[in-house]
């Protein structure tokens, strides 16, 4: 069904976004709003690392663990929106809703919702039995993980709210690999990732990005990232949006 909005992505990016799965919306974000989603960001981290040293038990909402080095090691929380003023703000105001609505020709909701950290901790974690693993977030795919929830189709929004660096761990996407079933092959602790001969290193492009950029991709598009080796923050905050309606395929 046709947007109920007016369009705010020229016809070109919208053929673009169609073909090769990804777009790439420099300035979208105020930089007031960029630093409010970096105080959002931090205080929840703060406060969820702070709550499991004093209670001693994981929080599920938590993704972490433990690098070669011993480091204890934040990947992402979720959810946030509802511990974060200005992550909801942004995640259900109308430039986000506008642009998600635009690209999958419905109404869209808002389904995930998450801070991205890729951030080493100086937290007491020696109580809690974690995996060790790298920083490097493996080449992988959502739409499986979004397809067993009852999602067929997800677009995924990501604000940049620190300069993402090849060094900074910047995200790599593989052109065009939403429009073809990507075999998926079974991990320990990550979950099924995309084997390197189905989704070449050479075929990726890495999202190089600044501040108060917006990231938008079809959820069946492979995807990864590179550990950050910069020394400085590499935070996201990443939505997930489906389309509402009875032809939309979201769960009823």
């Amino acid at each position: 069904m046709p947007s109920p909005f007016t369009s705010p992505i020229p016809a070109h990016r919208r053929e673009h976004f169609a073909t090769d799965g990804f777009l790439v919306l420099p300035d979208l974000v105020a930089p007031g709003t960029v630093e409010a989603l970096r105080a959002d960001a931090d205080a929840v981290l703060v406060r969820r690392l702070s709550e499991m040293a004093v209670t001693r038990t994981l929080d599920p909402r938590v993704t972490w663990w433990r690098l070669p080095s011993g480091r204890p090691y934040v990947l992402k929380i979720k959810p946030v929106v509802d511990l974060a003023p200005t992550a909801a703000a942004v995640a259900y105001g109308e430039v986000l809703s506008t642009l998600a609505a635009d690209l999958l020709g419905a109404r869209p909701r808002l389904m995930e919702d998450k801070f991205i950290y890729k951030q080493v901790v100086d937290v007491t974690g020696g109580w809690a039995e974690l995996p060790v693993l790298g920083e490097e977030v493996r080449k992988h795919t959502d739409a499986v993980y979004f397809h067993a929830r009852g999602y067929q189709r997800v677009l995924t929004v990501a604000v940049c709210l620190d300069s993402c660096t090849e060094q900074a761990g910047a995200i790599r996407v593989w052109p065009r690999s939403h429009q073809r079933a990507v075999e998926m092959i079974a991990t320990d602790c990550q979950g099924p990732v995309v084997p390197d001969t189905r989704a070449p290193d050479a075929e990726a492009v890495t999202l190089v990005t600044e501040p108060g950029t917006v990231l938008l991709w079809d959820a069946a598009l492979v995807h990864g990232s590179g550990p950050n080796v910069s020394g400085n923050p590499r935070r996201l905050l990443v939505l997930g949006y489906a389309p509402t309606g009875p032809d939309s395929g979201e769960p009823q």
